[in-house]
């Protein structure tokens, strides 16, 4: 066992103990489910009820920029839902402070952040995807050590075990918990769903339901969220009515990455990638596999990730054929990411030298002007019907 990996179960345990002398009563969670299952029922949303505000067309946040005054703002433009993203290993590396000290810190602005979606009477869902909060630890959640080391998988629930107990008592500002909503096991041939992807969301949704039956829990197939692993997929073996199913698309990812992870830039949307022609209607198509897995599972979906690389040719015509076909299936969604803590997802910023060749173009900050965020402006006044 590797040290670093019995320094994070020390320290979780550690973190149990503050958070259970710091929490703070807040008003209950009036439920409107019965979350009693059986193993007979095939559907997921049986009793056909939805989370509040649904369905959710809101913004991915990050506690890098993101501001509570940032949710007066959004509110005023009609988002009604946020998805707060707890990023202990970013905060750490940044500040340069310890793990454990980073991870409360998050905790306590998601907090601020949940008072200021209550004033508004918007809702959010707890992303903690960022599970290994050590930056300088080599393993991650796509790390094979992660899924086949269970001391890994323990800290990773310990931690969950704060969170969950940390907000239980809040209302209907917090309607869904997600846990490691791009699962992969990545090697040297590539990405694979990890064997024991199942029984780990077991495990985090019996951690959630020790405190909490209200709140929904997010499910993804592997890997990396991509709405085609839906693809022969029949849904997990978890009883639970309180289940929504999601996915991420940055599909064709070399169009939508381009210029990341050595990615070669100049790729253009509309048009030719892969050895396919993407334009709207494939993107429809690449959605079908998500599709049919909903009717089959009368399941609630949720688009948690959508964006392309502020620099790509025919970028924001690729978010609008995205947000389309989203909004035609009725399905809930955030756009990554507002005030993201990486410039190239943020819709505020724009191209700056859009004369040059695009294999040649840079991006800025431009603020709330841009094209693509006027345009997803026009989404989120949908809300108000």
């Amino acid at each position: 066992m590797k040290k670093s990996a019995l320094l994070l179960t020390l320290i979780s345990f550690f973190i149990f103990l503050i958070s259970a002398s710091c929490i703070k009563s807040k008003t209950s969670f009036h439920s409107q489910v019965n979350t009693e299952s059986t193993s007979k029922q095939k559907s997921y949303n049986p009793s056909n009820v939805y989370p509040k505000n649904w369905p959710w067309r809101g913004v991915c946040l990050e506690s890098k920029k993101t501001k509570p005054s940032d949710i007066a703002y959004l509110a005023s433009v009609n988002v009604n839902f946020v998805r707060i993203l707890i990023k202990g290993n970013k905060r750490a590396m940044r500040e340069k402070i310890p793990p454990t000290k980073a991870f409360l810190a998050e905790i306590a602005w998601a907090d601020s952040i949940l008072t200021e979606v209550k004033k508004y009477n918007m809702t959010s869902l707890i992303a903690f995807n960022n599970v290994v909060i050590d930056p300088n630890d080599e393993v991650n959640d796509k790390s094979k050590e992660f899924w086949e080391n269970h001391t890994y998988q323990d800290s990773a629930i310990s931690r969950l075990d704060v969170i969950v107990n940390h907000f239980k008592q809040r209302g209907d500002e917090l309607s869904a918990y997600e846990v490691i909503g791009e699962p992969s096991e990545d090697g040297i041939l590539g990405s694979s769903v990890p064997d024991n992807l199942e029984a780990f969301f077991k495990r985090v949704l019996s951690t959630i339901r020790k405190y909490d039956q209200q709140r929904y829990f997010l499910l993804t197939p592997g890997p990396w969220g991509r709405p085609t692993n839906y693809t022969n997929f029949n849904g997990f073996n978890i009883n639970d009515e309180k289940i929504i199913y999601g996915a991420h698309m940055y599909l064709p990812s070399p169009f939508a990455l381009q210029g990341v992870r050595k990615n070669p830039k100049g790729l253009k949307y509309p048009g030719k990638i892969n050895d396919a022609f993407w334009d709207k209607t494939l993107i429809e198509k690449r959605f079908n596999a998500l599709k049919e897995f909903q009717k089959k599972t009368n399941s609630l979906v949720y688009i948690g990730e959508f964006q392309s690389v502020r620099w790509a040719e025919g970028g924001d015509i690729w978010v609008k054929d995205v947000t389309d076909v989203i909004e035609k299936n009725g399905w809930a969604w955030s756009q990554y990411g507002y005030q993201s803590d990486t410039d190239f997802w943020d819709p505020y910023f724009d191209i700056t030298n859009p004369n040059d060749p695009p294999v040649e173009w840079k991006i800025s900050y431009k603020g709330k002007d841009t094209p693509q965020w006027q345009l997803m402006l026009q989404y989120y006044a949908r809300n108000k019907k």
